[in-house]
């Protein structure tokens, strides 16, 4: 092997191309060059290993083919620096195997004629097939770049990428005209995000590949086979659910037990049933779906994405970016056609989510054990969830909340303070009054059969009496809530805490005790609880100002956050003990997939408030969401606000009405 401390690159490249019965060209040579110095920059020792080799490599391989071969071990033996300089050295049985087959398959110019041929067959136009090499030894593998005239093939696939490499560009080269024949190219992205893109992207894929096959059937296995090679099957990563929804929804015999796979595929093949050529449905699909990611919170990079399936183009050909979205590299064509005309997307703005400022500065005030219900068995999961009670991070704080002009909120306010002094009520177990107290004569009847004590207070009589009310006004923090319902307005969070801070400030000098706290849930063992206001604590600036910090995101796991709640009126002297919980939606979470059960398990944790004397009702912002609120509150116990600016003046008067019943 070649010293690492004295290898000279130039040198060993013309020594080994000297001996090699090819001639290579001045770019061949620049390239094999290129090569050599991307390992040495990364491990002199690999460099070291390939460069021992290379005279007898280049007798066998063409440069093209070594190239191919080199890409493989970098792949196979990615982190491990010890098994790669033994491929390189030809010391490991893998690498003569992968030698063998770089030399015996070609790469895409060998075939570029049939495919050309077989492209214009499908497509009734001329298309040419122009390969393409990545532009470093260490870039991410390179997928099929579609144009309106041209298809540029990588010339980089390896065995790892399929068995047989004609197969894979001629599946390059059917999806390619599927595209051709049924998408319309260069759509304005908008206001889509790169998941969302990512997302719509594979179902269109899907979607213009079956239109495909209603023409030639037989298609089908040469896109499935392909699908198949790229399939990662139970992960969990962005690009694994992709690869498996991608077989999911071209292989009929494909079986797949994730929730989001299989909704995926009930929601294309519903849609396949009725209209196939319908794009606007397929892209509400893929918008459902990628919503769901985000929900769950499938990481996604999109500077790091590529199209799983190998044989699947890039999808640039279906989108049109203004100059301020990152834009795909340029390519360079041979005989590059005119520039179609594309008009130009209106207002794009591709907003991503702010990045997580909380962590560590948040303060963990205590964890706690909470059951769950699980309606399938009919059992409760004792200590199936963790609950932590936590302080905002005061990091996040921008100064107070606005307040605004909300609609109503003035009558609103003079009803919460107008509850104060009640309407007359009737005094049980009274010494004289209008009217026997049933209840308790029937208690002293009993007592006396016993021979026991009785209480002379027998009486019902009228009388005016404060009433007083200890209320928990339950926000939901999750990350849906930081959508906006106009543009330029506040967003649902904001409002919410609005909404809170005005019931807070209304009642602060009245009878009554209010506590404010906000819940969001990333799986079960981290339901998180921010307790922003507690009962009997004075609503001062610092108060205010944790309200203001409330973060919005994670999920809804609302039963867990109900039954700690629960646990706060432990030690609240007041009869009248409420929760007004204020939500967007219904209950979910990452680790839950299926909709129902995070439904059951709040509707049980509400009957457990109510059993407990704790009145459970629901503010719900959303107009579609009558069943699942329903189910969870029950009849008379919830109200759905159409509008999220009437929301402040909505959760005053419900207050006003409960706390003075």
């Amino acid at each position: 092997m070649i010293s690492t401390g004295v290898l000279d690159l130039t040198e060993v490249v013309d020594s080994a191309l000297a001996s090699s019965p090819q001639s290579p060209s001045e770019g061949l040579r620049q390239q094999l060059l290129s090569w050599l110095q991307a390992l040495h920059d990364d491990d002199p020792a690999c460099a070291a290993a390939l460069a021992g080799k290379l005279a007898v490599l280049l007798a066998w391989a063409s440069v093209g083919a070594l190239g191919r071969w080199i890409v493989t071990g970098l792949r196979m033996h990615v982190g491990d620096r010890l098994r790669l300089r033994a491929y390189l050295a030809l010391a490991e049985a893998h690498a003569v195997e992968s030698l063998d087959r770089e030399i015996a398959e070609g790469g895409a110019q060998g075939a570029a004629a049939s495919l050309a041929w077989l492209l214009e067959g499908l497509t009734e136009r001329p298309m040419a097939i122009q390969a393409r090499d990545r532009d470093h030894l260490y870039a991410a593998p390179l997928r099929p770049t579609l144009t309106p005239t041209h298809l540029l093939l990588p010339n980089d696939y390896t065995a790892l990428d399929g068995a047989d490499r004609y197969h894979l560009y001629r599946a390059a080269a059917a999806h390619a005209a599927a595209h051709l024949l049924h998408s319309v190219p260069g759509r304005p992205a908008g206001k889509l995000k790169p998941m969302s893109l990512a997302v719509i992207s594979a179902i269109e894929d899907a979607r213009v590949e079956r239109l495909l096959l209603r023409d030639y059937p037989g298609m089908r296995r040469w896109f499935a086979d392909a699908l198949a090679h790229a399939l990662q099957p139970g992960g969990l990563t962005f690009s694994a659910l992709i690869s498996r929804m991608n077989l999911a929804l071209i292989d009929p015999h494909y079986r797949d037990d994730n929730y989001w796979v299989n909704k995926a595929r009930r929601l294309f093949e519903s849609q396949a049933l009725l209209r196939l050529d319908d794009y606007a449905a397929f892209r509400h699909i893929g918008s459902l779906l990628a919503n769901d990611l985000g929900q769950m919170r499938v990481p996604f990079r999109a500077e790091l994405y590529q199209v799983p399936a190998a044989y699947r183009d890039d999808d640039t050909f279906l989108w049109a970016f203004d100059s301020e979205t990152v834009q795909p590299r340029e390519l360079e064509l041979q005989n590059p056609p005119p520039a179609p005309h594309v008009p130009p997307p209106t207002q794009v703005s591709d907003a991503d989510p702010p990045p997580d400022l909380f962590g560590t500065h948040e303060v963990e005030l205590g964890r706690y054990a909470c059951p769950e219900w699980d309606h399938r068995p009919a059992i409760m999961r004792s200590n199936w969830c963790t609950v932590i009670d936590k302080l905002p991070s005061w990091r996040t704080a921008h100064g107070g909340l606005e307040s605004p002009v909300i609609p109503g909120a003035g009558q609103a306010l003079r009803l919460v303070r107008a509850h104060r002094f009640s309407r007359a009520h009737r005094l049980r177990r009274q010494w004289e009054g209008d009217d026997l107290d049933l209840n308790a004569a029937i208690e002293v009847m009993v007592a006396q059969r016993a021979r026991m004590a009785t209480d002379p207070r027998l009486f019902i009589r009228s009388a005016n009496q404060e009433r007083k009310s200890s209320v928990l006004v339950l926000l939901d923090l999750s990350e849906s809530t930081n959508d906006r319902p106009d543009a330029a307005g506040p967003s649902l969070l904001e409002i919410e805490k609005q909404a809170a801070l005005l019931l807070a400030r209304a009642v602060a000098h009245g009878r009554d005790r209010i506590a404010i706290h906000g819940f969001s849930s990333n799986t079960r063992a981290e339901v998180s609880n921010y307790r922003l206001l507690e009962f009997g604590s004075p609503l001062d600036e610092a108060a205010e100002t944790m309200i203001a910090c409330a973060p919005g995101r994670h999920s809804t796991r609302m039963g867990a956050a109900l039954r700690h709640a629960v646990r706060t009126f432990a030690d609240e002297p007041s009869d009248n003990r409420v929760v007004l919980l204020m939500t967007d939606g219904a209950p979910s979470d990452v680790d839950v997939h299926e909709p129902a059960y995070l439904v059951e398990d709040a509707r049980a944790a509400v009957h457990e408030a109510r059993e407990a004397g704790v009145h459970v009702h629901g503010l719900a912002v959303d107009p579609h969401g009558h069943a699942y609120v329903r189910r969870i509150f029950g009849w008379g116990h919830f109200d759905i606000v159409d509008d999220p600016r009437a929301l402040p003046a909505r959760l005053c008067r419900l207050y006003a009405r409960l706390s003075a019943a």
